[in-house]
């Protein structure tokens, strides 16, 4: 995998990942869409890694698409944007480090994350309405949050501060601007403690389930705990508990 725009890091159980165009504010270009979504290919598929810590080196987190070049006159939507698509299928949990600016896009993939931190200075905004641009994703945000929520972020297109973003459910803390890391890979390091087949079940069953009516929901969960519930994490999990030892989770 060779990465230009995106750095990708295995610390033990725990991925790194870190978007790396500090010159343009993290905005996101082709290349970046590209390496996130092979990143988040590989990061799933690897059995040593239990979770991903999801931060922007410089000034801020994102600062979205990257307009620099100016809208080619040729432009044609076509709706690839292979990151967000890939992490739709990933299970394992994602803990996002927020700072500063997470706009448009940036946004967009920092809601990808389950647990979100973020530095006191930081806010959120999707200005796409202001260029006439009907925010890509917007169908995602009343699933995420209250309808009123969504309707301020999608069409006022007004900023959200921190403090905002933790009152309504957007972020899980708001942290000083030196703690963010260690908070993120406190967090991280807790998830890695856990049962990996239980905490990827129970993602999945989020994931999956958040579309679906009662009776596909009640299956889906039938098949997703019969899984979990036969893992050896399950039988490991009700040994070390028994013999009262730290459990010792095998290698997914």
């Amino acid at each position: 995998m060779e990465l230009t725009v995106v750095e990708y890091e295995k610390r033990d159980k725990i991925a790194y990942v870190t978007l790396n165009r500090p010159d343009k504010l993290n905005a996101m270009n082709a290349a970046m869409h590209r390496e996130l979504g092979e990143i988040w290919q590989d990061f799933q598929q690897d059995p040593s890694l239990r979770v991903a810590i999801l931060s922007g080196n410089g000034r801020c987190f994102s600062a979205g698409a990257d307009l620099s070049g100016g809208a080619p006159s040729n432009y044609q939507y076509t709706g690839d944007f292979p990151d967000i698509s890939r992490t739709r299928g990933v299970y394992k949990p994602i803990v996002a480090a927020l700072h500063n600016h997470c706009v448009g896009y940036g946004m967009w993939i920092a809601m990808d994350a389950d647990i979100r931190v973020a530095t006191a200075d930081t806010s959120f905004w999707l200005p796409e309405p202001q260029w006439g641009i009907a925010t890509i994703p917007a169908a995602w945000f009343p699933k995420m949050m209250p309808w009123a929520i969504a309707s301020e972020l999608l069409l006022l297109a007004d900023r959200v501060d921190a403090e905002r973003a933790r009152e309504v459910g957007l972020i899980n803390k708001v942290v000083p601007d030196d703690q963010l890391m260690a908070e993120a890979e406190k967090t991280a390091n807790r998830l890695a403690e856990l049962s990996p087949q239980a905490v990827q079940g129970m993602k999945e069953l989020m994931v999956r389930g958040s579309n679906l009516d009662y009776t596909a929901v009640d299956q889906l969960t039938e098949f997703v705990q019969n899984r979990v519930m036969n893992s050896e994490d399950r039988k490991e999990g009700a040994r070390a508990f028994g013999e009262k030892r730290k459990v010792e989770w095998p290698d997914s």
